[in-house]
């Protein structure tokens, strides 16, 4: 699945910026660079893109007020709460991250303990 969503601007290999027309499952759909921003250029995977050296900043999820996520804590396990947007809240969003989904924040633990040699 990519992160790219229609609408997104991602800057090309070359430096131009280029817009994302649509998404369809894995392939995005990019705009020409500059003035034809509106028009189809050519269609891509994510991989495809970084192979050609697009770049793009992947914006962090955080959830609406009351909205349930999932976070990690003790590099350990994965909890649940509801979102209320207070110093608790931002903190675990600023520490390990928090995920929209239980099997979202289990693959991210999974790579903290892969990077950490556990």
């Amino acid at each position: 699945m990519t992160t790219l969503k229609q609408g997104d601007l991602i800057k090309g290999g070359k430096g131009g910026i280029h817009k994302i027309l649509g998404v369809c499952g894995e392939v995005v759909h990019l705009s020409y660079s500059g003035v034809g921003l509106d028009s189809y250029l050519s269609s891509y995977t994510e991989v495809q893109l970084k192979k050609q050296g697009y770049t793009w900043d992947t914006p962090v999820w955080e959830p609406e007020r009351k909205e349930i996520y999932w976070f990690i804590a003790n590099e350990s396990e994965c909890f649940q709460s509801y979102w209320d947007n207070d110093k608790t809240d931002h903190d675990r969003r600023d520490f390990l991250g928090v995920y929209p989904t239980k099997e979202l924040a289990a693959a991210a633990l999974l790579e903290i303990r892969r990077k950490l040699g556990k």
